[in-house]
């Protein structure tokens, strides 16, 4: 029922995008989502880089509706919400919106890490909030961009997460 649930929010989105002329992104397929959550780091790879990787596997592992998202549309950029995806490259480069390289990026660089998201993977964002998962209380969050101690809002279920940010791109 969760993943019904959690596709009939994404044939939602894709609708609106599809009206809104936004292009949609090929989806994986369920046997390169099974072997991106199973297989180890690169090799060479270590503390931040590795952990990173980890808790993004843990998140796909531990939740199989957020995991089944990919397997319908791998991310997407419509209206200005931006659900990151796990796969899409340019010219052999991941995205902006790869997901490991936006969490990379928001727990190593000179300027500022921000302690509030330490126990967090990003999903997305759009331009007033960051979605993250919430990996100690197991739960999608919508924070809010520039205090991302503020949580607007907090959903158990991915379904659920899906619906709050559709209605804000409606």
């Amino acid at each position: 029922m969760i993943i019904q649930d959690t596709e009939q929010r994404i044939r939602a989105l894709k609708k609106l995008m599809v009206t809104g002329d936004y292009p949609l992104v090929s989806p994986l397929a369920p046997s390169e989502l099974a072997d991106f959550m199973t297989r180890t780091p690169p090799d060479g790879w270590h503390g931040l880089k590795k952990n990173v990787y980890e808790e993004i596997q843990l998140l796909l592992r531990r939740r199989p509706d957020y995991a089944h998202m990919f397997i319908c549309l791998d991310g997407l950029d419509y209206n200005g919400l931006t659900l990151y995806n796990l796969a899409q490259a340019e010219n052999g480069e991941p995205l902006w919106s790869n997901i490991f390289i936006r969490n990379l990026e928001a727990r190593d660089n000179d300027i500022y890490v921000d302690p509030n998201l330490k126990d967090n993977v990003l999903i997305g964002e759009d331009g007033m909030s960051v979605f993250a998962y919430n990996i100690i209380d197991d739960c999608f969050e919508i924070r809010d961009k520039v205090s991302t101690s503020y949580i607007i809002e907090s959903h158990k279920e991915f379904s659920d997460f899906l619906s709050a940010v559709i209605d804000t791109v409606r």
